[in-house]
């Protein structure tokens, strides 16, 4: 019996004459392992840090709308603060909110997003330990700010509160509810693919409201 190895399998021919095609499973290197799960990582990470991005720049945007509304008495203000402090404050937090607004749109949001390749239970992992990482990091972020904005403007230590609800609603809300929500609509039965498409604004709508409910 003689024996012949093809780059497709095992070829192999018998004693009647019939080739018989034996293939075989190449188990994947541990490089294209932590290859696969690295790309896993950056489109989680990515795709979460994009979406807490937009959470908080808009409630930032909100927050400078409702400081400048204040500042001309056009909208009453629970704070009682000069006319040039709450304009400067509004400043403030507008173009930090542009910032993080702007920061998100050039993230890979767009597209990294899909995770195309992965099944739907790796997707729900990475983007739960991604978002929790995330909520830690913008409770660190809280600690430290705070400690530089002794002495400024209440509108600019509500901005920081705002920081905050974002931590904690990352750490507890989109792990149980957001994340979940978005898997199911992912894995929807449907051909319309825009549907499978409503993952990431779901999570934007669950964590803003998380997120302002805690602010509240």
């Amino acid at each position: 019996m003689r024996w012949l190895t093809q780059s497709s399998g095992i070829c192999r021919q018998c004693d009647k004459g019939h080739r018989v095609t034996e293939t075989t499973t190449r188990r994947p290197s541990a490089f294209a392992t932590i290859k696969r799960y690295a790309v896993l990582a950056y489109g989680a990470v990515g795709t979460m840090l994009d979406v807490g991005l937009m959470v908080l720049g808009s409630m930032l945007v909100g927050l400078a709308i409702a400081v400048l509304l204040a500042g001309f008495d056009i909208a009453e203000a629970s704070i009682e603060l000069s006319t040039g402090t709450m304009l400067i404050s509004a400043i403030v937090l507008a173009v930090t909110g542009l910032f993080c607004l702007g920061v998100a749109s050039e993230g890979p949001l767009g597209r990294g997003r899909r995770l195309a390749g992965f099944k739907l239970w790796e997707v729900g992992i990475g983007r739960t330990l991604a978002v929790f990482a995330i909520g830690f990091g913008a409770l660190l972020l809280y600690g430290v700010a705070t400690r530089f904005l002794e002495g400024l403007p209440a509108p600019l230590h509500q901005g920081t509160e705002a920081l905050r609800a974002v931590g904690v609603t990352g750490m507890t809300i989109m792990p149980l509810v957001g994340v979940p929500l978005s898997l199911l609509i992912r894995g929807i039965p449907v051909k319309y693919e825009w549907i499978h498409r409503a993952d990431v604004p779901v999570m934007f709508i669950v964590w803003a409201v998380a997120a302002m409910t805690v602010l509240a």
